[in-house]
């Protein structure tokens, strides 16, 4: 199997969630937020609800250790869900 790209995996990864998500909606069930959604950090979510994406990110990292991209992704996801 050769490598893939950092696209390819992104691709892919969200095809097996929307998989899962709608298997699990067929089946009635529910699943939790994992740890490191931002809407599970209040102190985020109102950095968000604010406007204030740069200080969200900033916390974000800091309670994820998460990069600069995938945090500010994650953070961009959850100011489009709110």
């Amino acid at each position: 199997m050769e490598p893939m790209d950092d696209a390819e995996l992104s691709r892919r990864l969200a095809s097996i969630e929307s998989k899962l998500d709608t298997i699990l909606s067929c089946l009635g069930l529910t699943h939790p937020l994992p740890a490191t959604d931002p809407r599970q950090m209040p102190e985020v979510m109102q950095y968000v609800k604010a406007g204030k994406k740069i200080q969200a990110i900033k916390v974000y990292r800091e309670r994820t250790g998460f990069g600069l991209k995938a945090a500010k992704e994650a953070i961009d996801a959850a100011s489009a869900r709110r």
